[in-house]
């Protein structure tokens, strides 16, 4: 009894966060699914797999281990949101914490990473707008006051 009322106290709390589906026109996966279908190799720092499209925007599963090096998308508005994992977001010089639920929303042309901070793989879901049809990543020199890893830990 004492274990079913501390299972209740802790969903209530908010400290047992429920894993998201993600729903498009051809299904539903649960996280795991897709995480299942699009397994991140041992040693790869970032994996990204496009998901869904629709005529405005693409979306993909992105898993990053390490980190990212600065970067700039010149022709796509990008929204992240995180699934899972925590680490730190730096957009247009500004850091942020970002833990699973947090959603960022990146013009096109500003500078911009990710470095993971936790200790399992981070999963994001980014939404390029409009879709993402050739890479469009240009690099960019790192602000000197922030560490931007350039390969995994």
């Amino acid at each position: 009894m004492r274990s079913i009322i501390l299972v209740l106290a802790l969903v209530v709390s908010g400290c047992v966060t429920p894993q998201p589906d993600v729903v498009t026109p051809d299904g539903g996966w649960s996280v795991d699914d897709l995480l299942r279908q699009h397994p991140i190799d041992a040693t790869a720092n970032i994996r990204a797999d496009m998901i869904a499209r629709t005529t405005g925007t693409s979306v993909h599963l992105a898993q990053i281990r390490g980190g990212e090096t600065p970067h700039r998308h010149m022709t796509h508005d990008l929204t992240v949101t995180m699934l899972r994992g925590e680490g730190r977001g730096t957009i247009d010089g500004v850091v942020r914490s970002m833990k699973a639920g947090d959603v960022a929303v990146i013009p096109r042309g500003v500078v911009h990473f990710f470095v993971n901070t936790g200790s399992g793989v981070a999963v994001t879901l980014a939404v390029y707008s409009p879709p993402m049809d050739a890479p469009d990543t240009v690099p960019a020199v790192p602000p000197t006051d922030v560490d931007s890893p350039q390969v995994p830990r």
